[in-house]
């Protein structure tokens, strides 16, 4: 839904170590309802300080007067880009991140040189759109006019730089079409090309990556917290002996037993259950107006039903597959031996039909999870990894 906000335009067409002919300019202008011209490159910044040269790298974007077509830039103090950036007494001005800005030890009104060509600092620059660039900025963020390099040497044949041309498309324009039809008619040219379709394939890989590790974790938490819930439901059945004995006594069956229990603990995982939707939901957005200005990226900051019901459906189904075993293992256990806290008698397993519903709730979890993470090998292999090392680790405590 952000893609043109995080690209810079609805579409993008970019060129290595020069800027676009008269062809293909005349082209993008056409295809375009406005174009913003877009130059970068890096180069040393470069200012006098008590009489010695102080030099420091940084990321120079060269725009025009279109930019941004998508968002605001955010200056500090609070000034208008174009203002920012005209040129007064016969000298431009520029941008600059605070870190850079701290590097060379300068102020609002300060001159520096990029090349061959003198600026005036006017502002810092606290956020500008598309903040996420489709290269690796080795510097901190320099904005000038790109008119204003003319006579800075830096973008001279043989020099190294990139251009993007930025389009904002018109209603119910096709990229996918004009992506067709400038490779087909630049072929040979080095174009290459972007839009909102997937503006930002870094973003995407990141987000794919963040999905398959937090499905790791997810699932991984689970369990561990599932073995929390098991020996919780164990120590609080092993404090109830003698009330279950008494029941035992006074007629109560085992089933009668289980599903007291059984309630109990739902109601106490439903609780659970809430206390986490509460602060899963509250607490982005609680935080969200503090965190919207500091993000790189536009984030809609909200309460998502879906992704909470999902995760009540995950801590519901653990608390249930963990809950079973030491419940069903009680529902075993004679009076007599209630009475004498013989709980250690019990047999180690439950009975083959509370086995067979733990494992058919187990597989069900997996298979929601699987389903609902979009990563079904990475789910079903973490699961197979989580259930070895549980048995490993049965294993071991039953030999020490």
């Amino acid at each position: 839904a952000q893609s043109s906000a995080l690209l810079g335009g609805d579409a993008e067409a970019r060129f290595t170590y020069r800027f676009a002919t008269d062809a293909e300019r005349a082209w993008l202008d056409a295809a375009a309802e406005d174009i913003s011209e877009i130059v970068d490159f890096r180069s040393m910044a470069t200012t006098e300080v008590s009489g010695e040269t102080v030099r420091a790298l940084a990321q120079i974007k060269g725009v025009d007067a279109a930019y941004p077509l998508f968002g605001t830039v955010a200056l500090d103090p609070p000034i208008a880009l174009a203002d920012a950036l005209a040129t007064r007494d016969g000298v431009p001005g520029l941008v600059a991140e605070q870190v850079l800005i701290s590097r060379l030890g300068l102020a609002p009104g300060d001159r520096l040189r990029l090349g061959t060509q003198t600026f005036e600092l006017r502002a810092a620059l606290t956020r500008e759109p598309a903040g996420l660039p489709a290269g690796f900025a080795l510097g901190p963020r320099v904005l000038v006019l790109t008119a204003a390099l003319s006579d800075s040497g830096l973008l001279s044949p043989g020099t190294l730089f990139d251009t993007a041309y930025r389009l904002r498309l018109a209603p119910g324009a096709e990229a996918s079409a004009l992506r067709t039809e400038a490779l087909a008619a630049f072929r040979d040219s080095g174009l290459r090309w972007r839009d909102n379709r997937n503006g930002t394939p870094g973003i995407s890989r990141f987000v794919d990556r963040l999905s398959a590790f937090l499905v790791l974790v997810g699932l991984a938490g689970l369990a561990v917290g599932g073995v929390g819930v098991s020996a919780a439901v164990r120590a609080y059945l092993d404090a109830k002996t003698e009330t279950i004995a008494t029941l035992k006594t006074l007629g109560a069956t085992g089933g009668t037993i289980f599903a007291v229990y059984l309630t109990q603990i739902g109601l106490l995982s439903l609780l659970g259950v809430a206390r986490g939707l509460l602060l899963g939901a509250g607490v982005p957005t609680l935080f969200g107006p503090f965190l919207a200005d500091r993000l790189p990226v536009p984030a809609l900051f909200g309460v998502y039903p879906g992704p909470l019901a999902e995760a009540a459906l995950y801590g519901l189904l653990t608390a249930l597959i963990f809950t079973i075993w030491p419940l069903a293992r009680t529902r075993e256990i004679r009076a007599a031996g209630l009475f004498r806290d013989a709980t250690d008698g019990a047999a180690a397993l439950p009975g083959r039909r509370f086995l067979l519903a733990s494992g058919r709730l187990a597989a069900g979890f997996v298979g929601i999870a699987a389903w609902l993470s979009g990563i079904p090998v990475l789910a079903l292999w973490t699961a197979a990894g989580i259930l070895a090392a549980l048995l490993i680790l049965a294993v071991a405590a039953r030999g020490a």
